[in-house]
């Protein structure tokens, strides 16, 4: 593994982008074959058996709402920010000031503006049902696809800013005080709490053949990242460059992240079935260990 994240003689590109077809195209067919293995009802998608309609309903539209005027705020903010960032052409990582609609070069943003996707999406479903609005079968699909995207995204997003991006920040002596902003501070930790509390009052069935829509999501964005350095002149992530001495390995193992991600919250809720009480503590465990609201280079030696 050594020399996995240098620069290559040789452009991975192609060989990456391959595979990450090839992961693509299984995924999009693992969904086709695993069509009929969905056991969710619109009642399932847009009730509860743990609040009341419009109580989740209005839960969802709440936290929709949250979720894109915080993207609004962010890339209406003229003053941008100042980022660590690998520049496309000179192949150098450092700070650079990014504003606008570039802020969507991370993933974070993506995951964020996905839960708000789900969430509104969700909450139509709830009031629907409510006032007997007619509901198109294609709900049953799409709810379920976007909340098992939602989910691995969201807790891919806060382990590894929590367990990586921070901690490597703080021991190169980089100012890391953004990430303890309002926003930051929603889409790294704010966004776990929201998917766990939706886990833990929705009626949504989750099962194994859910995991090819969280890979397809991760898929997109990385193909995405590619066409945006060419536009913006920046990648988001050093790592992710497809130049890299070991572009295909990063990317195959971060598709794979993320699918353990989506693995790890299916086991979670299957608990739900076997013990109501471990569910929920296993709930408020993984939201503590997965966020973190303290700057670590504000501490004391």
């Amino acid at each position: 593994m050594a020399g996995v994240r240098e620069d290559s003689d040789i452009d991975r590109s192609r060989t990456t982008f391959s595979l990450v077809g090839i992961v693509l195209a299984l995924s999009l067919f693992l969904i086709y074959i695993g069509d009929g293995f969905s056991d969710n009802s619109i009642s399932s998608i847009s009730s509860s058996e743990k609040i009341s309609t419009p109580g989740i309903g209005l839960f969802r539209a709440i936290i929709s709402l949250v979720c894109f005027s915080t993207i609004a705020s962010i890339i209406l903010d003229p003053k941008g920010m100042t980022y660590n960032l690998l520049d496309y052409e000179t192949k150098i990582y450092g700070p650079k000031k990014i504003s606008g609609t570039t802020r969507m070069s991370a993933f974070t943003m993506w995951s964020f503006t996905l839960m708000g996707a789900y969430f509104a999406v969700s909450s139509y479903s709830s009031w629907s049902v409510h006032y007997g609005w007619e509901l198109g079968e294609w709900a049953v699909w799409l709810v379920p696809a976007l909340f098992s995207s939602a989910i691995a995204s969201a807790f891919l997003v806060t382990v590894t800013v929590t367990y990586m991006l921070i901690p490597e920040a703080n021991k190169r002596g980089d100012n890391i005080t953004h990430y303890f902003k309002w926003d930051s501070q929603l889409m790294h930790n704010g966004n776990v709490i929201f998917i766990l509390i939706e886990m833990g009052v929705s009626d949504i069935s989750l099962s194994l053949w859910h995991i090819p829509y969280p890979v397809i999501f991760c898929c997109a964005y990385v193909l995405f990242s590619a066409f945006n350095a060419r536009r913006s002149g920046i990648y988001f992530y050093d790592f992710i460059d497809p130049r890299l001495n070991g572009s295909h390995i990063i990317h195959m193992v971060l598709l794979g992240v993320m699918s353990i991600h989506y693995i790890l919250a299916f086991a979670i809720q299957s608990l739900a079935e076997i013990n109501f009480t471990a569910f929920v503590l296993s709930l408020v465990v993984t939201g503590y260990l997965a966020t973190t609201f303290s700057n670590p280079s504000e501490k004391g030696d």
